[in-house]
């Protein structure tokens, strides 16, 4: 909206952008499906094979029966357990049911996305000029959303990284911070790249709040390699085994043909703009059987490893960059940034990392419903719509571009960061302008 807009321009515009949306990921969902079921080439499926389902749960029953002293057991052989000793627990908890463990793990999936629907609309206002367009939005996300599609047909643990950092941002936003750090930090005890939200209470000056999320994750996962014993330095050196095998498989290597369109990280980015200079262009098809064979050289396709090794420096000055662009901007701005972040750096990021995009953008519609359409808040009409279309394709599934869909959502990730830093949402409801930002 633009200074001097009505009222009722301003409801027209935030309406509008959410119908947008709400329609792009239905009619991008649909066409996705139907592109699959009509065409039947395999790697245009949304989802992975469905003889795989809920294996990122199922998987490990053998593994996680037996905690205590069993280290050993789950560093080393198939499934990889590739995630901090703290995780393993989250694991049993669910295994626990037994046979019913994957409809513990579904009901755990349905509890958050009713909580998270529930929440959204309660703090978009009551009576808000824009709860229409809301409504649309948070149902559309709550029923097709596709990262939380992904996350349940795999039945992997992002969901609780997810639930319990969301969670902690929630009371971030009320001025909670010890409640926040200590849930953010919960949830990079079993996902360490959520760690990086911490940095929303370094930006406040909170700085005993932020080393009480660094303590708490510290201490939990410590907890947990004292538990599995016989000591915790033991414990450690017995799971290193599983992660090593999974960084010289998916991090030192091409993914698998079968999970490449899935993957969004920069270094995943990095990987398939390397396959697609080898390959002189972009060939949709040719290029399946081209990874196949690259990926079989010994020791992994040469040209990932100067990319591997060159990465962290890549991530370290992107991470740099970030910061010195968003420290000053609103805390809207900020949440949508260090989401991002988490989705991007990580040298593996599947479709469930984008869940905490799930956050940032509840914020957006609450910004937008109880500030910007009332004429209260002034923000550009363009900014709604290429936010609204951004997300509207981050949360569908774009798998009939197959290899190339994990690019594709690398680009949308990173054209999320240049409009976040051109339009500062700077909102009176949630009341949290960092230091030093004139509003």
């Amino acid at each position: 909206m633009r200074r001097g807009d009505t009222a009722g321009d301003a409801k027209a515009h935030v309406n509008g952008a959410l119908f947008v949306y709400a329609l792009l990921v239905v009619l991008v969902t649909w066409a996705s499906w139907t592109i699959y079921w009509l065409s039947n080439v395999f790697m245009t499926r949304p989802l992975m094979d469905k003889r795989g389902q809920f294996r990122d749960l199922t998987d490990y029953a053998g593994k996680m029966a037996h905690l205590h002293g069993g280290a050993a057991a789950l560093g080393s052989g198939l499934p990889v357990f590739n995630y901090p000793a703290s995780a393993a627990y989250v694991f049993a908890f669910f295994l626990r049911f037994g046979s019913h463990a994957v409809q513990a793990y579904l009901a755990f999936v349905v509890l958050c996305v009713c909580g998270f629907a529930i929440v959204a609309w309660r703090a978009s206002g009551a009576g808000a000029a824009g709860r229409i367009g809301a409504a649309a939005a948070i149902a559309t996300t709550a029923l097709l959303g596709y990262p939380l599609w992904f996350v349940a047909d795999r039945a992997n643990t992002e969901v609780v990284v997810w639930a319990l950092s969301a969670a902690g941002l929630c009371f971030l936003l009320r001025g909670r911070y010890r409640t926040a750090a200590v849930l953010i930090g919960l949830s990079a005890s079993v996902k360490p790249f959520s760690i990086l939200f911490l940095l929303l209470l370094l930006c406040r000056r909170k700085y005993k709040e932020a080393a009480l999320g660094l303590a708490t994750t510290g201490l939990v996962v410590m907890a947990a390699l004292t538990a599995m014993g016989p000591t915790p330095w033991k414990a450690y050196q017995d799971l290193k085994p599983g992660i090593s095998l999974y960084a010289s498989d998916y991090i030192m290597n091409l993914k698998p043909v079968g999970e490449m369109r899935f993957n969004h990280s920069l270094l995943d980015g990095m990987k398939t703009a390397a396959v697609t200079v080898e390959m002189g262009g972009i060939y949709p098809i040719q290029v399946l059987e081209e990874v196949t064979e690259l990926r079989l050289e010994p020791g992994g396709w040469h040209a990932v490893r100067p990319l591997v090794r060159v990465y962290p420096f890549v991530a370290v000055l992107g991470l740099g960059l970030l910061f010195v662009v968003f420290y000053k901007m609103p805390i809207l701005n900020q949440i949508t940034a260090l989401a991002v972040a988490i989705a991007i750096f990580p040298p593996v990021a599947g479709e469930y990392t984008l869940l905490h995009l799930y956050l940032p953008f509840a914020a957006l519609l609450v910004f937008l419903t109880r500030e910007v359409a009332p004429g209260r808040v002034a923000f550009p009409y363009a900014s709604m719509l290429a936010l609204a279309v951004i997300y509207g394709l981050l949360f569908s599934p774009l798998t009939f571009l197959m290899l190339y869909a994990g690019g594709a959502k690398l680009l949308l990730l990173l054209a999320l960061l240049v409009v976040a830093a051109r339009s500062p949402m700077r909102s009176e409801y949630f009341d949290q302008v960092p230091h030093g930002v004139n509003q």
